[in-house]
Formats: structure tokens, sequence, C-alpha cells
């Protein structure tokens, strides 16, 4: 009798990696959630495990752990999702946090990928990364974050070409508005991320940062749920042919519009009014 296929999800811990972990065990496969840490609770839609993307040795024990259950039949998917967030102005962005948000979201993934990828072939799987509208489209102060999403575009694009002749897909997932908590951790640290700031900073960027702050905490609260995404996962596991992007979530085809139809000059001034309340050029020159 053959197996429920075998699915490995990263970041499962909360958001939108939960869902997604959560959507595809209910329907019917079998799916490791990759967490930073065991919650002890048992749930019948996947199994836990310790999986730090960071970490060269977690990737290592993490994939003997799964040779050892998958065996031959190998791993049908990997669903690349652990990822961090940091907004603030990059001139007073500490170089530490700046790596720290790379290492999660496109080391991790590099890496995520390269330990998994003996079980993938074996298991003539697919990879699935989970990237952003933001990969497209840049934020003020979301320099670290975009930056990152950008390069999982690119990562996506490689491991596509370079693994077709092993008969493995990879899609890109690109999330736009998703309400899925994420924003209001983010929001919940501005006064303290301003309060962080040099004088200077603060003069520049202190208003901004609110303005910004508030927006963007409106765009992600009344977004879609993150079981969107989690339904477009399981579409691109299920599709025959599965695409090499899929845009999901409230507002994605007008951001997608915004960023490849729109000329720059036009773009900014858009993206000035909404996020940062349109100041004028050299309001906060000296």
């Amino acid at each position: 009798m053959k197996s429920s296929p075998a699915v490995l999800v990263t970041g499962a811990g909360s958001g939108i990696g939960l869902a997604i972990a959560t959507l595809l065990g209910r329907s019917g496969m079998r799916v490791f959630a990759g967490v930073h840490r065991a919650s002890g609770k048992a749930v019948p839609e996947f199994r836990e495990l310790v999986l730090d993307v960071t970490d060269e040795q977690s990737l290592a024990n993490g994939r003997r752990e799964l040779e050892a259950e998958l065996g031959d039949d190998g791993l049908f998917a990997l669903v690349n999702n652990a990822g961090i967030g940091d907004l603030e102005p990059l001139e007073f962005t500490p170089m530490a946090r700046f790596r720290q948000v790379f290492d999660v979201n496109v080391f991790g993934t590099v890496a995520t990928t390269q330990a998994f990828l003996p079980l993938l072939h074996r298991g003539c799987g697919r990879i699935v990364n989970i990237g952003s509208v933001g990969g497209m489209i840049t934020i003020p102060f979301g320099s670290a974050l975009t930056a990152s999403k950008h390069a999982i575009e690119s990562i996506s694009d490689a491991l596509r070409l370079e693994l077709y002749a092993a008969g493995i897909h990879v899609t890109c997932i690109q999330p736009a508005s998703i309400n899925s908590g994420s924003a209001e951790k983010i929001a919940a640290k501005t006064e303290e991320t301003i309060a962080a700031l040099p004088p200077d900073g603060q003069r520049r960027y202190g208003e901004q940062l609110r303005a910004f702050t508030k927006t963007m905490l409106e765009s992600e609260t009344g977004g879609s749920p993150p079981e969107v995404v989690a339904e477009a996962v399981l579409s691109v596991l299920q599709e025959k042919e599965p695409p090499a992007r899929k845009l999901v979530g409230k507002g994605g085809h007008l951001l997608k519009l915004l960023a490849r139809d729109v000329p720059d000059t036009m773009r900014d001034a858009l993206l000035r009014k909404h996020f940062l309340g349109d100041p004028g050029f050299g309001s906060q020159s000296g």
C-alpha cells in the first residue's frame, strides 16, 4: 500500500506556516512541521520537527530523522516558509539585524533546500518557496525584508531551471496583505525602534515611521487570512504542472500592477503619499 506523500513545512509554529501544515495534514498528506521549539502538543494534522534553518547541525539532524522515517519514499514536497521581518530606517539599521533577516529568510532557505534535496530527489518531489509581493515592490523602512524577498524570487528561478531535468517543480508563492499576526508584533515595537534612534534619526524618521506603521497595520490586519496561502500551497502540490509563481492575498494584483506597469517616479510618489504622508523633498534635510 502506497504511503501518504510526506511534506516538510518550515516555520510552522504560527501564522502562515501553521495554516499550511494544518491544511496539508487535513488533505491527507503526512506533514512534518518544522518548529523552532517543540510545543509538546499532539495534533492530528502534523508532527512537529524541531528545526532551526540557520543551524547546519539542526538541519542535519532533521534530515537524518526524516530519512529514518521515510526510507526510500523520500519527500514529496518541501515548503520553505520560515522567515522574519524587520522595519526600520536603513540609515540606522544595525548590520547584525540586517544580516539576521538574510540569515533566516535567504540563507536559511538555501541551507534547508540543500539539506533536504537528496530526499526530494528520492521522492521526485517539489519545492514551494513562500516569498512575498515584497519581492516585486519595495516599501519604505522595509529594505532588509523586501530585499530578502527579492532574493527568494531569484533563488526560486535558479532552482526551477536547475532542477527541471531532475523532475522537481519549484514554485514561489507571493502573499500580499495577509492577516497572520506578524504586523501586530512589528507595530508593537515601533516606539521602541524610534527611541533607539539617535536624535537626528528620531527627527528625520520618527513621524514617518509612525505614519508608515499605522498604514501598514491597517492594511495587514484587513488582509486575507493565512488560510488563503495554505490553499495556494495545496493547489500547487496537487497540480501536475504547477506555476512558477502564484500571487495570493488581498491587494496582490493591484500591487503587482504598481510594481510592473507604473513608472518609477509615479510609483515612488504614490508610495510616499500612502505610507509617509507625502513629505516634501528636503523637508527633513540637515
